[in-house]
């Protein structure tokens, strides 16, 4: 019973591995848009960092500042 839910609503393995693969090349790609906020930036970060979370994957905090700051502009 209880894997027949876990598959229904969280996929199945390869269901998973492909999304954390779109996950990752999502995360390795962000970056800050024009004319975008940093409240807005942090939030779409955070998402992506809670849906990793979800997946079981997980960063170190001093990557996820790293990822962050090369992630802005210059003129930051």
């Amino acid at each position: 019973m209880w894997d027949t839910l876990a598959i229904t609503y969280e996929g199945s393995l390869e269901v998973k591995r492909n999304k954390l693969s779109l996950l990752v090349r999502k995360y390795e790609l962000f970056k800050m848009e024009e004319n975008e906020s940093i409240q807005t930036i942090f939030g779409r970060f955070q998402t992506i960092i809670n849906e990793f979370s979800f997946l079981g994957k997980t960063y170190d905090n001093f990557d996820h500042i790293d990822k962050l700051l090369r992630s802005l502009p210059r003129k930051w």
